[in-house]
């Protein structure tokens, strides 16, 4: 048997995850010799009596050669702890995975990643800064690191794909499960280019519990987390601390005061997290020179086109804090239905905001 052979055995076990593993590795010296040498003795203070005895009773050979023939069927990569392509940024925290399935590029996870979390119940203007954030992210170089659930995940991940950036995708279950369903579609897509990713053996469910560890590996990979509309305790923060702990850069977006979703954003930056109001804001926190202000349009001061007529008494009443299309039509003296037509049309445009239940704001200034 090899040493990556012993080692897969060892975390065949249930209730030996990495950090027994490698109190294991450390007490024994290898994978291989704690199958060799093991004893109920040398056991007691290092693991519980029923990963003890599972590790007396021999390595599952049988169960070895199915999980080794899944992989090559599915065409599943393995990266061991000690393999020369394991991304040194994660094996530095105080709990690397001692093992990682992935599908699609390796060599991503030693590139230069920045992670962004947030909200499964996203909101429009989470979505829109999301999107906007990754995608001048992706065109300054970095890869997208994310967790690929739904709301804010999916848009971060999307939107690097869709800027041909890279992104890596961290599951909280085995690779060939497919969860969530609505983004196994979008798994794909990130394999492509970028990496899917888990420290989950393949078949295993996604269940609460799994992620905190899924986590740990979001932020592990990255440079530093922004995190984009959250609770107060959601698992968007969890990823946050355990960036902190493990000496990562936090960043947070700010949102309305009102909403529940920018909770846990606004105690972030309490806290002393980077507050982010554009891609340049991240670059600049965590030290970076590559950025370059064309790479982002939304960035720049831009003056809003002249337009005249009804369109024009709008774009007038417009401001950067969101109206109800009803107060809009009271300002310009216009039906509530032809105002709902031009914003629209200025919506389409990409010069005001829909931020749902009626309300809109300028996206552009004069200045």
């Amino acid at each position: 048997m090899s040493e990556k052979d012993a080692t897969l055995s060892l975390l065949m076990i249930k209730g030996l995850g990495s950090k027994r593993f490698f109190r294991l590795k450390e007490a024994f010296g290898s994978a291989l010799d704690v199958w060799r040498h093991a004893s109920k003795k040398g056991l007691k203070d290092l693991v519980p009596d029923s990963v003890a005895n599972a590790i007396l009773k021999g390595p599952d050979e049988k169960g070895l050669k199915r999980l080794k023939e899944t992989c090559k069927r599915k065409g599943f990569w393995l990266l061991f702890y000690n393999d020369p392509d394991y991304p040194p940024s994660l094996r530095h925290i105080h709990d690397p995975p001692a093992v990682l399935f992935g599908a699609g590029n390796r060599k991503v996870l030693s590139s230069r990643c920045v992670a962004i979390v947030g909200s499964r119940k996203s909101s429009t203007y989470g979505q829109r800064i999301c999107a906007s954030i990754a995608k001048s992210l992706s065109e300054a170089g970095l890869t997208i690191v994310s967790g690929l659930a739904l709301g804010i995940d999916a848009c971060a991940h999307r939107a690097a794909v869709d800027s041909g950036g890279l992104t890596i995708a961290v599951k909280g279950c085995g690779l060939d499960v497919k969860y969530p369903m609505r983004n196994a579609f979008l798994a794909e897509k990130i394999a492509e280019n970028g990496a899917v990713i888990s420290e989950f053996f393949p078949e295993v469910v996604a269940e609460p519990g799994n992620f905190p560890a899924r986590n740990r590996i979001i932020s592990g990979l990255s440079l530093g987390v922004v995190v984009v509309e959250a609770g107060v305790k959601s698992g968007s923060l969890i990823t946050a601390y355990l960036a902190l702990d493990q000496g990562r850069e936090v960043m947070a977006v700010p949102g309305s005061v009102f909403s529940y979703g920018s909770k846990g954003c606004h105690k972030l930056i309490k806290e002393g997290a980077g507050l982010v109001e554009s891609a340049k804001d991240v670059l600049e926190t965590l030290g970076l020179d590559q950025w370059d202000a064309n790479t982002n349009s939304r960035d720049k001061a831009q003056k809003m086109p002249v337009i005249s007529g009804e369109t024009g008494k709008v774009i007038d009443k417009l401001g950067a804090d969101p109206q109800h299309i009803d107060e809009i039509a009271v300002k310009c003296s216009m039906p509530a239905s032809k105002v709902a037509s031009i914003l629209t049309e200025l919506e389409l445009k990409d010069l005001v905001t829909c931020w749902g239940s009626g309300m809109y704001s300028l996206i552009k200034s004069n200045e």
